[in-house]
């Protein structure tokens, strides 16, 4: 009885404790479609308004790119804490493509993607 009750209280744990993170912070999802506003950092540190129509579609698995409706690009990702390179521990966007993680936050109906690389960019989107 004792080995079954350690059985049980192990396989709660394995369970309760899954190696990809949700997708919600605050209450909000970052799953659906989200329209690039703008983007700022860089070399310059100027921040940019888009000239194409730029949207992002993300699903549990996978984030897909569009400018002016066009599919672009599609990228498979999994949610993990990571170390970040601005400092402590973030959940972030880990792509399997090997591009750089991205960590994100979310508030208001934006959606706020840091690039994890210096000189790189944070990229602000709003819910469609």
């Amino acid at each position: 009885m004792k080995k079954f009750v350690l059985f049980a209280a192990l396989l709660v744990c394995i369970v309760s404790c899954s190696s990809t993170s949700d997708s919600v912070m605050n209450g909000e999802s970052i799953l659906g479609k989200w329209q690039l506003v703008k983007m700022s950092g860089g070399i310059t540190g100027k921040t940019v308004v888009p000239k194409l129509i730029s949207e992002i579609a993300i699903s549990k698995t996978e984030i897909k790119v569009y400018e002016d409706g066009t599919l672009i690009a599609t990228e498979k990702y999994t949610i993990k804490t990571k170390k970040s390179i601005f400092g402590g521990e973030k959940q972030m966007l880990v792509y399997t493509s090997g591009i750089p993680s991205q960590g994100y936050i979310l508030e208001g109906g934006k959606l706020l993607l840091n690039d994890e690389c210096y000189d790189c960019y944070q990229k602000e989107y709003t819910k469609k």
